[in-house]
């Protein structure tokens, strides 16, 4: 077994690196997307069943719609459809083992610390994701290990709506791979406000609706210091999009970041920090392998089955009427807990086909994973909360439902400015 987890490891890093052949190069995207199939059947049994019956369902259901589809495709585009995204993931995970700045031992207290704390684990979390939740929750938990529900709601929330913006979030992965033309610095110039000011507002609400949980909010030391790494990053993609905008985002993404974890370890032994990463956290992957396969196989079913239905919607209302829907949806069957990554492969099946801007789509979607993951009780944030630190991930429905509803709004109305501006 433990061999067979660590050559899945090797094989997955291959896979890195055949897709940057890929992306740079001529090399088929179905070679790393082969080698992620043969990493996920050789992880299967580690993969939890509840994830491994919802895998069955989406390559059954992709399987059906090729069957049914009047527009052929080859399989080969159906297996590695995903690959970028996968392979993007298992790049990125190299920045949770970057140097952390000390931080101080006293914890901050109070609404300042309220604000100071929620800033921080978004930035933070932007690049190196669920890593920075764990880095704030274990200073913030009591003494007996578990995370109140106070300080485990905030934390998930001021994570997760990096979601609207980040490209080191595999949202952004899903997004671009969904809506075929977005353009990522757009998503940046219209996500990074957004995120801001729904984070700003829930935060002055929060103090105002539950004042005495705010001044007793035990916070956690975060300084300027420590956006150096998100920051940077945004800034190296951005750079190299600029110099090489034939090369795609995903793509420079998955080079970047690997390349600047190194860079940060330089002093710590990188390659044995390398040796470790592929070998231990790789093979962790198998959950994200799996289901990012599967949802590959049904997207390429139903972007072939609505395209063989000729569909074609056009005007203003209509655009921003279809994305308002699609955002209700998504977040709706987030709700009953339905990954995100399957709402927005269902939705983006059929809505691709239309003459909606690609922009606009994309848009949408990062807005539905960044609230539908608060109201998802198993999304990817509460089972690590919930396992870690006895977090009870079964009310996240109930606690975020108000924020939710209102982020919703929100969203709608930004979609609506974005119309207007645009246009």
């Amino acid at each position: 077994m433990a061999n067979r987890v660590t050559l899945a490891g090797i094989l997955l890093a291959c896979s890195v690196v055949t897709s940057l052949a890929a992306g740079l190069g001529n090399l088929p995207q179905i070679v790393p997307g082969a080698l992620q199939l043969v990493c996920g059947v050789m992880l299967w049994n580690l993969v939890p069943a509840s994830v491994r019956w919802q895998c069955i369902f989406l390559v059954l259901a992709g399987f059906g719609c090729l069957l049914f589809s009047p527009q052929a495709i080859p399989l080969s585009i159906a297996f590695s459809k995903n690959q970028q995204m996968i392979a993007m993931l298992a790049g990125i995970g190299l920045l949770r083992r970057i140097p952390i700045p000390r931080e101080d031992k006293d914890l901050p207290l109070g609404k300042k610390a309220l604000w100071q704390t929620l800033f921080g684990v978004h930035w933070m979390g932007s690049a190196i994701n669920i890593s920075a939740l764990a880095i704030f929750a274990d200073r913030l938990v009591n003494q007996d290990g578990r995370m109140p529900p106070f300080q485990g709601v905030m934390l998930a929330r001021g994570q997760a709506l990096a979601a609207l913006w980040s490209p080191f979030f595999v949202a952004m992965a899903v997004v671009l791979t969904n809506a075929p033309g977005a353009d990522y610095r757009q998503l940046l110039i219209w996500g990074l406000p957004l995120s801001q000011l729904l984070l700003a507002g829930m935060i002055w609400y929060t103090t105002l609706r539950y004042p005495e949980e705010s001044e007793a909010f035990r916070g956690y030391p975060f300084r300027a210091t420590a956006l150096t790494t998100p920051v940077s990053l945004a800034v190296a993609v951005l750079v190299g999009h600029a110099l090489a905008p034939g090369i795609s985002i995903l793509t420079l993404i998955t080079l970047v970041a690997p390349g600047y974890a190194l860079l940060a370890n330089r002093r710590n032994r990188p390659l044995q920090i390398l040796g470790q990463y592929i070998g231990h956290d790789l093979p962790r992957m198998g959950p994200e392998i799996v289901l990012f396969s599967a949802a590959g196989i049904l997207g390429a079913g139903l972007s072939s089955l609505a395209a063989g239905q000729a569909m074609s919607l056009s005007g203003d209302y209509n655009q921003l009427f279809l994305v308002m829907a699609g955002l209700a949806a998504i977040m709706a069957a987030s709700s009953v807990g339905i990954h995100p990554v399957v709402g927005i492969t269902v939705v983006a099946g059929v809505l691709t086909t239309t003459d909606l801007p690609p922009d606009l789509l994309a848009m949408s979607f990062l807005m539905s994973w960044g609230l539908g993951v608060l109201i998802n009780p198993i999304s990817g944030i509460h089972l690590f909360l919930a396992g870690r630190y006895a977090f009870d991930g079964r009310n996240a429905w109930s606690w975020n439902l108000r924020f939710a509803a209102v982020g919703y709004l929100v969203c709608c109305a930004w979609l609506y400015l974005y119309t207007l501006v645009t246009h």
